[in-house]
C-alpha cells in the first residue's frame, strides 16, 4: 500500500482578463464542490490546474507570466474566443476551449472543465515540450541554440514547457543523422513535442500481469515500470490493435532522452534506441545486423558511437511491433522465434533492457530471455468512459457532449471509441454525429478528409470527382452512411485494389505483400483505377492523393497504410463474399500450430478485423456464408452487426446449433475453449440448477472414500494436504459445474445484494462495510507499531533483497510517521460503497457467461447459495471438505486420492502451466467420460472454490479453498490439496460451487 497525501490544495486556479469572468467561473466550480482560487502568479497559492479565461489576445508581458505559470502547475488549460494560432504565437497551453465572452456560458463551460479534469486526473504529459517562438527578435525566455536550451531543460526546476526560436526547432527537426549524445537526445525530444496531439493519450491505464513488490507503488506509466527495480530485463508491453503501444514507446523514449540530458557528468545513464519493425521489408532479415544498420541510420557512429558500443554501455531498446510477423513471409510463430533469438543476442552484447510491443492475442511464442527468465508483462487496458470524454472535451466539447450522450444511449459503445486510434479517428472527423461501428467510423472520417480537400481548393479531378464530394458533405449533415458514395469514387475502388494486394495470401507459401515500393505502388494505383474508371490517370497523382486523404504514407522508402485497421477496411470494401469465403477456408485449412503457452482462442485471428469490417459493410450474409467454413469465426463476426437485423436470430441459431454439434463430439481443450467462448458471446448457457435442470448436478452415491495425502515425495508439502483418512459419506448432489457469470448475474439481477435476509448476519455487515474503517484502522494500527519500530532497517531489507521498489519502500517510511486520523481518511476512501458485485464482475478477460464467476468472498458464495435455496425450496450449502474431495474422486471415476497420484494433471485442467492469463469456459477439460455421463468437471484447475470448513479450528476469519487455480502450478490441482482464504477475500481465481441436499424435480 502506498500511503496518500492527505495535504489538500486547490484543484484549480483561474487567471483572466475580466474579474468578473473570474469570479463568476469560481463560484461556480465552488458550487461543484470543487477547490479554486483567483491567481495572478506563480508566486501565488499552488494549483494543479490552471484556467486562463480571456477575451482577447494576451499581451507579450502577459504570455510571459502565463509561460511562468504553465511551468507551476500540473495542467494549463486555455478558454478564449480567437482560434486564429497565426495571428498571435500561442502561449504554451495543455487544452483549447472557445467561448464567446459571455458570461452566461460560464455555467456550461465549468461543467465542462469538471467533466475534463474531475473523473481522470490530470491526463497529459510530465515531459517538457518544446513550443516554436515567432518572433523576430529571440526574448529572454526563448533558446536560441542547443547548449542554451539544454542549461534551462537540466536547470533546478523542470520547466514544463520551454520556447525555442524558429531556426532552432528547424534544426532539431531536420531528417539527419544526429551527431552527438546531446543532438541524439534533443532530437527525441523535439519529435515528441512536434506530436502535439497525441500527448493527450499518454496517461492510459497499465497494469502489470504479476506483482512481486511486498508494498508495490502503482505504474502510471511504463517509463515508471521499466525503471522499477523488480521489473525483469524484458519487458513485454502488451495491448490489442490501436491501443496505444507505440505511444508508450515514444513516451519512454522521449523520458529517457530528458534522463540522458540531466545526466551528471561522469554518470552511467543508458541510451535508448526505438525500432518500428513495420520498417523491415517483405523477406525481412531478422538479424543483429539489421539493428544496426537502423542505428547507423539515426546516428553518425562516426562522430558519437556505434550499435555496439551503445549496447555495451547498458543501452535498452525499444522493438515496436512483434505482431508485424503475422502479415509477412514468415509465419508469426517463426517471426517471433526469430526475433527472440535476437533479443537474447542483444543482452549477451551487454543490453541492460528490452522493451517489445505486442497485441495481446498475438503472443504466438515464449519470450523468455535472457537465459530462460521470464518477462515482465504489462498490458496496457482500453480507455474507459470517462477517459474518452475527458479526452474529448481537451479537442472539442461539443463532441464531448455528444459522445456522452451516445454512451448513455448506448453503452456498448464505449468499447468501440475506447482505442485511442479510433478515438482520435472520430475527434478528427468533426462529424455532428457518433458512429456506431467501425467500418461507419472510418468512413466518416475519410468523407471528412475528402470534404476538407475540397473546401481549401485541392481539386484531385476524376480521381475525386467534386459531384461526389458534395454528395459527401450531404450525407454527413444527414448521419447516412458514407460507403455506397465512398465506393464510388475511382482513387478508393483503386485503394481497395490496393489493400487487397498488400493484405490478402499470394504465392505459395500463403502470405501477403506488407508494402510496395513508391514506383510500384504508383503503377499499381494507376492501373487499378482505370480498370475501374476506364480512363487513365498520373501515378504520381494518384499516390500524392492518397497521401493527401491521410490513407497512405511513404515510411522508411515503402508505401503504406497510414494504420493496420486502415488496410483491413480497404481490403473488406474491396472482396466480393466469394473471397471472403474462401480467405476463411484458405485460414481454416492451415495447419493450426498452437502457440506455447497461449490457447488458441487467445491469438488473434490474422484477418479477423477485415472479416469484422466486411459484417459491418455487408451485414448477416457475411457470418453466415462463413458458417460451414469455420463456425467459431462466424460467432465473433456476427457479434458485431447489431441485433433486430432482419435474419439476426436465424442465423445465431444455426450458429449455436453447429457449435453445440462440435462441443459433443470435440474433446481437446485447445479446441473446446473456442467453441466454448463463442458459445458464451453467443448468449448460450450451461446447464443450471437454477432453471431447474437436473442434469447440472451430479449424484455421489453413498459409500466409503479414501481421501487426503499424496504419494509424490518431491510435493508432499504436508502443511497444505488434508490428512490421509477413510469417511463414509451419505448420498448427496453436488453441481456439475462452478457457478458461472451467467448464473451469478441472475442472482444479482434479482437483487441478491439487495436482500438481507440472504445474508449471514457478517455477511451483510460486510456488505455494507459496516466497522470496515474499524477494522482496517485497527489492523493497520497494528502494523505501524512494528514499522515505527523497524522500519527503516525493513525498507532497506526489502530494497536489498528486491522485494519492494524505491517508492514502495519510501511509502513504508510515510505509513509508519501517519496520525490515526489520518489512517480514518483513507479507509473512508477505499471503503466508501457497499460491495454490489464480485470484484472483477466488468473485467472483459473474466467476463464470458461461460467462465466461472470469481472475486467472490466466502460470504457471497454463502448468500448466492441461501438464493438458490429459496429458487428450487430445497437446501442449498456449500460442500464441506469431505463431499468435495470424494466428488473430485467420483468425477474421475476413482475412489482413493492416490490413484490419481502419477497422472499427468496438466491435462486436468487449466494451471499455470497453460500460460493462460485468466480463466477458461466451464467444460473445456471435459472428458468425453464426464460429459457422457453428466460428471462433475473441473474440480482441478481453472478456479479455487470455497467449501465451509473452517481452515483451523477457532479461526472463523479463513475457510478452505479447493482445487487449484490458472495461477498456479498444477501440482496445487489436486483433490488433497488444502489452500486457505480469508472469508473477505474476493480473489480472481476463486469461486464456488454448491450441494444440493434434496432432489429440486
Amino acid at each position: 500500500m502506498t500511503a496518500p497525501s492527505l495535504r489538500q490544495r486547490p484543484r484549480f486556479g483561474i487567471w483572466s482578463d475580466s474579474h468578473v469572468a473570474a469570479d463568476e467561473l469560481q463560484t461556480l466550480l465552488t458550487t461543484g464542490g470543487q477547490r479554486a482560487v483567483i491567481t495572478k502568479s506563480d508566486r501565488d497559492l499552488a494549483v494543479e490546474c490552471l484556467i486562463v479565461l480571456t477575451r482577447r489576445p494576451p499581451s507579450p508581458a502577459e504570455r510571459a507570466v502565463l509561460t511562468s505559470l504553465f511551468n507551476a502547475t500540473k495542467m494549463t488549460i486555455a478558454v478564449e474566443q480567437s482560434d486564429d494560432a497565426a495571428a498571435d504565437e500561442r502561449w504554451p497551453r495543455d487544452v483549447s476551449l472557445r467561448w464567446t465572452g459571455q458570461i452566461k456560458e460560464l455555467s456550461a463551460l465549468a461543467a465542462d472543465l469538471m467533466n475534463l479534469v474531475r473523473p481522470t486526473g490530470l491526463v497529459f504529459s510530465r515531459l517538457p515540450v518544446l513550443l516554436r517562438a515567432q518572433e523576430d527578435r529571440p526574448a529572454a525566455d526563448v533558446a536560441d541554440n542547443r547548449a542554451d536550451l539544454v542549461e534551462r531543460l537540466t536547470g533546478p526546476v523542470s520547466p514544463r514547457v520551454v520556447r525555442v526560436t524558429d531556426e532552432l526547432w528547424k534544426e532539431l527537426r531536420e531528417p539527419r543523422r544526429a551527431q552527438s549524445r546531446m543532438d541524439y537526445s534533443l532530437r527525441r525530444l523535439a519529435g515528441w513535442s512536434a506530436d502535439e496531439r497525441s500527448r493527450a493519450f499518454v496517461n492510459l491505464r497499465l497494469t502489470r500481469s504479476e506483482e512481486r513488490a511486498a508494498m508495490p507503488a502503482k505504474p502510471v506509466s511504463l517509463d515508471d515500470v521499466v525503471n522499477d527495480s523488480l521489473t525483469r530485463p524484458l519487458v513485454l508491453l502488451l495491448g490489442e490493435p490501436s491501443a496505444g503501444k507505440s505511444l508508450q514507446l515514444r513516451y519512454f523514449d522521449a523520458h529517457a532522452a530528458l534522463r540522458s540530458l540531466r545526466r551528471q557528468p561522469g554518470a552511467a545513464v543508458p541510451e535508448t534506441f526505438y525500432v518500428a519493425l513495420s520498417d523491415q521489408p517483405a523477406r525481412p532479415d531478422i538479424s543483429l545486423a539489421w539493428l544496426r544498420q537502423r542505428w547507423s541510420a539515426t546516428v553518425d557512429v562516426t562522430s558519437w558511437c556505434d550499435f555496439d558500443q551503445f549496447l555495451a554501455d547498458g543501452g535498452t531498446v525499444l522493438l515496436d511491433g512483434l505482431n508485424e510477423g503475422g502479415l509477412r513471409s514468415l509465419a508469426p510463430e517463426e517471426w517471433m522465434s526469430q526475433w527472440r533469438d535476437v533479443i537474447q543476442e542483444l543482452f549477451e552484447h551487454g543490453a541492460g533492457r528490452a522493451v517489445v510491443s505486442c497485441r495481446t492475442r498475438d503472443q504466438a511464442v515464449r519470450m523468455n530471455v535472457p537465459r530462460n527468465r521470464q518477462p515482465t508483462s504489462v498490458t496496457i487496458l482500453p480507455l474507459a468512459k470517462e477517459e474518452i470524454i475527458a479526452i474529448a472535451t481537451e479537442r472539442d466539447v461539443g463532441m464531448a457532449r455528444q459522445l456522452a450522450a451516445a454512451f448513455s444511449r448506448d453503452p456498448g459503445l464505449v468499447e468501440l471509441y475506447s482505442s485511442p486510434f479510433a478515438l482520435k479517428t472520430f475527434l478528427d472527423s468533426g462529424t455532428a454525429w457518433v458512429a456506431t461501428t467501425g467500418a461507419r467510423l472510418l468512413g466518416v472520417g475519410l468523407s471528412a478528409a475528402i470534404v476538407r480537400e475540397w473546401d481549401h481548393d485541392n481539386s484531385h479531378g476524376r480521381l475525386v470527382p467534386g459531384a461526389r464530394a458534395s454528395s459527401l458533405e450531404t450525407i454527413a449533415r444527414s448521419n447516412q452512411d458514407p460507403w455506397p458514395e465512398l465506393e464510388m469514387i475511382p482513387l478508393i475502388r483503386g485503394l481497395c485494389q490496393f489493400a487487397k494486394e498488400l493484405t490478402l495470401p499470394v504465392g505459395a507459401d500463403g502470405q501477403p505483400r506488407p508494402a510496395m515500393s513508391p514506383g510500384e505502388a504508383e503503377e499499381f494505383l494507376a492501373q487499378a483505377i482505370q480498370r475501374v474508371g476506364g480512363y487513365p490517370v498520373n501515378p504520381h497523382e494518384a499516390l500524392e492523393t492518397a497521401k493527401d486523404l491521410h490513407v497512405l504514407q511513404v515510411d522508411s522508402g515503402k508505401v503504406r497504410f497510414t494504420h493496420p485497421s486502415m488496410q483491413h477496411l480497404f481490403a473488406a470494401v474491396g472482396c466480393s463474399i466469394d473471397e471472403l469465403v474462401g480467405l476463411a477456408g484458405h485460414e481454416y485449412e492451415r495447419p493450426p500450430v498452437p502457440p506455447i503457452g497461449v490457447p488458441p482462442d487467445e491469438v488473434h485471428h490474422r484477418y479477423e478485423e477485415l472479416f469484422r469490417f466486411a459484417a459491418q459493410l455487408r451485414g448477416i450474409e457475411v457470418p453466415d456464408r462463413l458458417l460451414p467454413v469455420d463456425p467459431i469465426l462466424a460467432a465473433q463476426i456476427l457479434l458485431t452487426i447489431r441485433r433486430g437485423v432482419p435474419e439476426y436470430t436465424a442465423v445465431r441459431d444455426r450458429i449455436v446449433t453447429r457449435l453445440r454439434a462440435d462441443l459433443d463430439t470435440v474433446f481437446a481443450p485447445s479446441a473446446r475453449i473456442g467453441i466454448l467462448a463463442a458459445l458464451g458471446d453467443l448468449g448460450w448457457s450451461l446447464p443450471s440448477a437454477a432453471d431447474g435442470v437436473p442434469s447440472a448436478a451430479m449424484v455421489v452415491p453413498a459409500g466409503t472414500w479414501q481421501l487426503g495425502g499424496r504419494s509424490d515425495p518431491e510435493r508432499a508439502e504436508r502443511n497444505v494436504s488434508s490428512e490421509v483418512r477413510s469417511i463414509e459419506l451419505p448420498a448427496f448432489r453436488i453441481s456439475r459445474f462452478p457457478v458461472s457469470n451467467a448464473e451469478y448475474a441472475a442472482f444479482i439481477d434479482d437483487k441478491g445484494y439487495e436482500e438481507q435476509s440472504l445474508w449471514s448476519p457478517e455477511g451483510w455487515q460486510w456488505r455494507m462495510r459496516q466497522r470496515a474503517h474499524e477494522q482496517f484502522v485497527a489492523d493497520w494500527r497494528r502494523r505501524q507499531i512494528r514499522l515505527r519500530q523497524d522500519h527503516p532497517a525493513m525498507a532497506i531489507d526489502l530494497l536489498r533483497r528486491k522485494e519492494a521498489t524505491p517508492a514502495g519502500a519510501a511509502a513504508l517510511v510515510r505509513f509508519a510517521a501517519m496520525s490515526e486520523t489520518e489512517m480514518f481518511e483513507y479507509a473512508r476512501a477505499v471503503l466508501a460503497r457497499p460491495v454490489t458485485a464480485p470484484r472483477f464482475w466488468r473485467r472483459k478477460q473474466l467476463g464470458n457467461r461461460l467462465q466461472p464467476v470469481v472475486g467472490v468472498s466466502w460470504f457471497e458464495a454463502n448468500a448466492y447459495c441461501a438464493w438458490l435455496s429459496r429458487r428450487l425450496g430445497t437446501v442449498v450449502r456449500l460442500p464441506s471438505e469431505n463431499e468435495w474431495e470424494a466428488a473430485c474422486l467420483r468425477s474421475w471415476g476413482v475412489r482413493k486420492t492416490t490413484e490419481l497420484d502419477g497422472s499427468p494433471r496438466s491435462s486436468f485442467g487449466n494451471t499455470a502451466g497453460a500460460g493462460r492469463q485468466a480463466t477458461t469456459p466451464i467444460g473445456a477439460f471435459a472428458t468425453r467420460e464426464q460429459a457422457r455421463r453428466n460428471l462433475a468437471v473441473e474440480l482441478m484447475g481453472n478456479i479455487f472454490e470455497w467449501v465451509f470448513d473452517y481452515y483451523a479450528a477457532g479461526d472463523h476469519a479463513r475457510r478452505i479453498l479447493k482445487g487449484g487455480s490458472w495461477r498456479h502450478e498444477s501440482w496445487r490441482a489436486h483433490p488433497a490439496y488444502r489452500g486457505r482464504g480469508d472469508v473477505a477475500a474476493q480473489n480472481d481465481d476463486v469461486g464456488f460451487r454448491y450441494v444440493i441436499t434434496e432432489e429440486f424435480l
